[in-house]
């Protein structure tokens, strides 16, 4: 769709990243094993929501790609099985935000690190 994304560049990827981080920024609106339960999300829910996707079983361009971004961010001893690099991106993530041993600081952690890569990327123009 031409309006997944209507800024169009990874400003608008940065918002809305920051924008799922800060509905589960509060330990009480994070949620594990479930998508959503009343104001509580998991990391795959806030991710949805953040980018406008039409459900669970709906995401958007914008949701697909910026779940791509996340697992690239992925820390590299999450605890997957070597076959888990088959499955499709927002797995991953809902496996890593429901392992036992992921924490809520971890899932921040990671919206941190994509929203820090994609700072990176964008151009700086400075005032002249």
């Amino acid at each position: 769709m031409p309006f997944d994304n209507p800024f169009e560049g990874p400003l608008g990827d940065i918002e809305i990243l920051m924008d799922a981080r800060r509905r589960i920024a509060d330990r009480g609106h994070w949620l594990q094993r479930q998508f959503c339960y009343r104001d509580r999300h998991c990391l795959v829910a806030a991710l949805s929501l953040a980018s406008h996707s039409r459900g669970f079983n709906r995401p958007n361009r914008t949701e697909r790609r910026l779940a791509r971004i996340l697992v690239r961010q992925l820390p590299c001893n999450a605890g997957f099985s070597k076959f888990m690099i088959f499955a499709t991106a927002r797995y991953r993530l809902i496996a890593f935000n429901d392992c036992r041993r992921t924490q809520h600081a971890d899932v921040l952690a990671l919206l941190d690190r994509a929203i820090e890569h994609l700072h990176t990327r964008v151009p700086q123009h400075l005032a002249a």
